[in-house]
């Protein structure tokens, strides 16, 4: 039979064993990611399988003269809704047995965004899905999610549309999917996490499934390399490329970009060969079939549980445990199949109203959690920390140290204008300049030097390293607009730049000679403007998060106190490249002055996150009050300003 004689909603058991091996090879990367370290090229084989069966059910209906933009939605919501809603419960509930009150804030953000099917944005915001700290998010993996529901909502109107005017759908398929793909491999080279993340990127995933469901309608479909003697090698051909990927791919891949063809194009190939040796013996088999058929609670299931563990243990789980997780995820999955998912799949009108309502509940819950910064009181009676321990670790906007304001020029932290000034009515003497690092160092600068007379003033922009921009051009222009105010301002005597490591032992050497060049301009710039300099070495980092070195936490989660100390060393050998430039410029400008923060935060070359009862810093990264004090005096000593 010929491919395009098989009825367009037939049921196909090869693509559900396609479904099962996607799903094994994300769920393997995520619990074994040294076994299969690009399995996470599942998810591109579900984008392609994804934009074949929904097209295919779009097209079938519409020929029947039965497509509905309402019947479709009703359906998805039925097919999508029940088994999310469920796992999205489970961890608001766990999420409140066990986190603290800055992750269940970031949880129920996260839980905001999956409702509304906009995880990817939301993490696009945040970080990159390969960052250690992405393996404490347990609802990290519902990116892909959020881009398959986008494609959704767009693609039934597009198809519509293309009938109703009669357009060729399959060459508008094929220049879109051409125009994303071209994006995406234009993008991902300067800007991965948007080439991750985004919809425009992925898009051209999901088309070429879709491509293929348009083909089959077309008289393409009869050649004789899809129907007959060719079939096999096709598909054995799909076979590889997806096994090549997950394990030749690695999550230091420049990914998707090209690569991703590997995935997609070997899915297309065995969606395509249909009756292939491949897709009836290998496929089609009964584990590989049952295993499909969960795939869907499965993905969903397998992260959560594996993230929550390694948040409750504070440490890399073992392959025992990680194993049996998988197993719990298992059987999670087969229990949400057959009592959640069939039982509600082919409801009616009222089960999908309330299933929106159910969702909708959930995301106001997850609001709620989000705007009430995590629930502190959760644990208030379980936790009680010292007066001043509980204060460094508030936030800022919560003390009424992040005034909001318009004055000139504005420290733009993250987002709002915030106008900071030791002695508002006078003119400032005295200014630190950077990113978010110079926000929490000015309050202890301010306060140090206030006895020496000294008007200090905030200058910079949050989230903005002044002197190496990845293209970002709005971080460019402020801080040319700083830099000149900085300079041509005579009332200014004084600057402290403070800025986060930017530069690792593996930046690229063009990183390395532009930041060079930037910082060595803005030096020259500002010291021939008469300006005494203090350049303050980046701030050793933790890599953990401090609230866990508390003595107690929720449910029993205990750290090891060793864990809440380093040596300085290792921060120290991050921080090389940035110390060899520093010499440099110390023996270009003799009046810089430079201070380094790892001699006072870190005594006898050891970095401890709480010191006799004191938290020095409130996240991995930034000091708190207290370290901001205690290094805004040891600047104060050690300095001599003129």
């Amino acid at each position: 039979m010929s491919a395009s004689a098989v009825p367009a909603t037939q049921y196909r058991p090869d693509i559900d064993g396609l479904r099962a091996v996607a799903v094994l090879g994300v769920v393997l990367f995520h619990a074994f990611p040294t076994v299969f370290p690009g399995g996470f090229v599942g998810v591109d084989v579900f984008f392609v399988i994804s934009g074949f069966l929904i097209t295919r059910i779009i097209l079938a209906d519409h020929d029947g003269g039965q497509f509905s933009l309402f019947h479709f939605y009703a359906r998805r919501i039925r097919r999508i809704f029940p088994a999310l809603s469920v796992v999205l419960f489970a961890c608001m509930v766990v999420g409140w047995q066990v986190l603290l009150a800055n992750e269940f804030a970031e949880l129920g953000m996260h839980v905001v965004a999956g409702a509304g099917f906009l995880s990817n944005l939301a993490l696009w915001k945040e970080s990159g899905y390969f960052d250690t700290a992405s393996e404490l998010k347990p609802l990290l993996h519902l990116w892909s999610l959020g881009i398959e529901e986008q494609f959704y909502i767009v693609w039934p109107c597009v198809v519509w549309l293309a009938y109703r005017v009669n357009s060729r759908l399959l060459w508008i398929t094929g220049l879109v999917f051409l125009i994303s793909w071209g994006w995406n491999v234009f993008t991902v080279g300067h800007d991965p996490v948007s080439a991750f993340y985004l919809p425009y990127c992925r898009a051209w995933e999901l088309l070429m499934g879709a491509g293929l469901a348009l083909i089959r309608k077309t008289p393409i479909a009869n050649v004789p390399c899809w129907t007959h003697q060719y079939r096999g090698q096709i598909a054995a051909l799909g076979l590889m490329l997806i096994g090549v990927s997950m394990v030749v791919l690695n999550k230091d891949s420049l990914f998707p970009g090209g690569w991703a063809l590997l995935p997609t194009l070997g899915a297309a190939l065995l969606i395509a060969s249909e009756g292939a040796w491949v897709n009836h013996h290998v496929l089609s088999t009964k584990v590989l079939v049952g295993v499909g058929l969960i795939s869907y609670p499965l993905y969903l299931w397998h992260w959560p549980l594996l993230s929550f563990a390694r948040i409750v243990e504070n440490q890399e789980l073992s392959v025992m445990r990680r194993t049996a997780l998988v197993l719990i995820a298992v059987m999670l999955s087969a229990f949400t199949y057959r009592y959640v998912e069939r039982f509600l799949r082919h409801r009616g009108w009222v089960t999908t109203l309330m299933l929106v309502l159910l969702m909708s509940v959930l995301g106001l819950a997850g609001w709620n959690v989000y705007s009430r910064d995590g629930l502190e009181f959760r644990y208030r009676k379980i936790i009680e920390l010292p007066a001043q321990m509980k204060r460094d670790f508030s936030k800022w906007e919560d003390k009424g140290m992040y005034p909001e304001g318009d004055c000139n020029p504005n420290f733009v932290y993250p987002n709002a204008s915030i106008c900071l000034q030791s002695t508002p009515n006078e003119r400032p003497n005295t200014v630190v300049f950077g990113d978010s690092h110079a926000f929490h160092a000015y309050w202890g600068i301010a306060k140090s030097f206030a006895s020496e007379g000294r008007v200090v003033k905030l200058v910079g922009r949050g989230g903005c390293n002044f002197a190496l921009y990845h293209g970002n051009e709005d971080c460019s222009q402020t801080f040319e607009q700083q830099v000149e105010w900085l300079t041509t301002n005579p009332a200014v005597k004084h600057v402290f730049i403070v800025h986060r490591l930017v530069l690792q032992p593996n930046s690229m050497q063009s990183d390395l000679t532009d930041y060079q060049n930037r910082m060595e301009s803005t030096l020259a710039r500002l010291i021939d403007a008469g300006r005494q300099v203090v350049y303050v070495l980046p701030i050793p980092e933790l890599r953990f998060n401090p609230r866990l070195c508390t003595n107690k936490l929720p449910l029993g989660r205990q750290v090891d106190p060793g864990k809440c100390e380093f040596s300085v060393d290792r921060e120290i050998n991050l921080q090389v490249s940035e110390r060899e430039l520093v010499t440099l410029w110390r023996e270009k400008f003799p009046s810089l002055e430079v201070f380094d923060p790892a001699v006072i935060l870190c005594p006898e070359q050891r970095c401890l996150a709480i010191r006799e009862g004191s938290a020095l810093w409130m996240d991995d990264n930034h000091v708190t009050e207290t370290g901001s004090y205690l290094l805004g005096e040891a600047m104060r000593r050690e300095l001599k300003l003129k």
